[in-house]
């Protein structure tokens, strides 16, 4: 009873910042057109802020683990892999289908929902650390191989050093990354930050993820389950089933690691959806399909999330 008290604890206070969001749009608290600029705020400064201060000044060595890096990017391409086995093989559907479902089924919303718990169980300093190395995992390796996928057909005249240049300017712009490559140099040749960075940095990193829960009950709103629903559930739940087991295989396969960093890589996949998605189905003209994909993920990720929670606590504690 007491674990379970534990876990509703850490997972309850998450859920409820989301609901807070969804309804203050839904009573009209809040206009929703602030959704788009409160989530900038996390994207773009808080939590570039966040990983920066995390990282900046921890030695090089506690910043990037390898293990961890490879059990996770294994792990999510394994996972990648399964969606598009599931929906070229078993739907028949087109590349840009098969891509978002892929992308899907192996990208979690880790700086929203899944920062926010981690943190909750080991300190948000190391969250932020295994954070980093996530957004280096989905930038890198899976939302390229959405793009390749998606851009790759019948109907695009793309070539792939085109994408592959576009990938690459988008990740030149992107605020994670860049707040990753400084503070990573800061950590390799032990530059100091001066105090009043460090403190600013500090201030910012309180707002990240309080804001991103409260951003995401806000996007969530004025969202609806359109579309094939059956395969719209396998993929959101799929989401929260395939990818953990995905990096339990991961593991298996490569068992040398620490309990912490297999801890962490299963929760961490256990969260929902990342959200953006809905933003790249846009794109592509499946918005709808995609945005009810976010919904049942998130809903279901309070079960998955917590199952991991049980778990942890069950065999060696937090």
């Amino acid at each position: 009873m007491t674990n379970m008290l534990d876990i509703i604890n850490i997972t309850a206070p998450i859920f409820i910042i989301i609901a807070l969001g969804y309804l203050s749009v839904r009573f009209k608290i809040i206009d929703p057109r602030h959704a788009k600029g409160m989530g900038a705020l996390v994207l773009k400064i808080a939590l570039p802020a966040l990983m920066f201060n995390a990282i900046a000044n921890t030695p090089f060595q506690q910043v990037i683990k390898p293990y961890y890096l490879l059990i996770y990017g294994l792990g999510s391409l394994m996972a990648f892999i399964v969606g598009i086995v599931l929906s070229k093989v078993f739907w028949k559907q087109d590349n840009v289908s098969a891509a978002l479902n892929s992308s899907a089924m192996s990208s979690s919303n880790s700086a929203f929902i899944g920062y926010s718990v981690v943190a909750m169980v080991i300190g948000s300093s190391s969250a932020a650390s295994y954070l980093s190395m996530g957004v280096l995992i989905e930038n890198l390796l899976i939302l390229p191989l959405l793009f390749i996928m998606a851009e790759l057909n019948a109907d695009s005249d793309k070539s792939l050093p085109s994408i592959l240049l576009g990938i690459g300017k988008s990740l030149t712009r992107n605020p994670l990354i860049i707040s990753i490559v400084i503070s990573v140099i800061f950590s390799i040749f032990s530059i100091p930050v001066p105090q009043v960075v460090a403190g600013t940095a500090k201030i910012l990193t309180g707002a990240a993820a309080p804001v991103a829960l409260f951003v995401i009950g806000m996007s969530l709103y004025g969202l609806e389950l359109k579309g094939d629903l059956p395969k719209i559930t396998t993929v959101g739940l799929g989401k929260l089933i395939v990818h953990p087991l995905m990096i339990l295989l991961a593991i298996s396969l490569i068992p040398s690691g620490r309990l912490q960093d297999n801890y962490v890589a299963i929760l961490y996949a256990s969260a929902p959806v990342f959200s953006s998605i809905a933003i790249i189905g846009q794109h592509y003209g499946l918005v709808n399909r995609m945005s009810a994909i976010v919904i049942v993920s998130t809903i279901g990720s309070f079960f998955s999330m917590s199952a991991v929670l049980i778990y942890w606590k069950l065999t060696v504690g937090f």
